[in-house]
């Protein structure tokens, strides 16, 4: 396959790989490791571009626990292509939807509301529609539930 040859997945095919919401209270948080909650997951379309062809897609709604930082939040957009069946199956071993060498459904990307795990955070920045510079909370990458992802170690005086 080409760079734009990719397979489109349907949502009921299996996933066999192993490896827009606001709020005011919402904070960027900085880089680091954070227990997450999905708020919301659902279906979408993706109508393509010079990278990704036209797809479904899952858009998962993370609210993330910084603690005294406060909530931050972000949105995962997963694509239905096999390009992204790794980051697919990340996310879902890392809610404990999916076990190593089991396949599941794509479709239980959208079946994950109020499913915990933990994440690794990082910021982004890009440039808005008003040409001004933006930062968001994105997914630099997901823990397996089953791995118990580090925690961060309380140190009293330390950030």
């Amino acid at each position: 396959m080409g760079n734009n040859e990719q397979k489109v997945i349907d949502w009921d095919d299996e996933i066999q790989n192993d490896g827009e919401f606001t709020n005011e209270e919402t904070v960027i948080l900085p880089e680091d490791t954070y227990d997450f909650r999905v708020v919301k997951s659902e279906k979408a379309w993706y109508d393509g571009s010079s990278k990704i062809p036209a797809c479904n897609m899952a858009k998962i709604y993370l609210e993330i626990d910084g603690g005294e930082l406060g909530r931050g939040f972000c949105v995962e957009q997963i694509f239905l292509l096999d390009k992204f069946e790794w980051k697919a199956a990340a996310f879902l071993l890392s809610i404990g939807l999916k076990k190593h060498d089991e396949p599941v459904p794509w479709r239980k990307l959208v079946q994950c509301d109020g499913e915990t795990g933990r994440c690794k955070i990082y910021v982004d920045e890009y440039e808005g529609r008003d040409g001004k510079t933006h930062q968001s909370n994105k997914v630099k990458n997901f823990f397996d539930k089953e791995e118990k992802a580090p925690k961060k170690a309380f140190t009293k005086g330390a950030f």
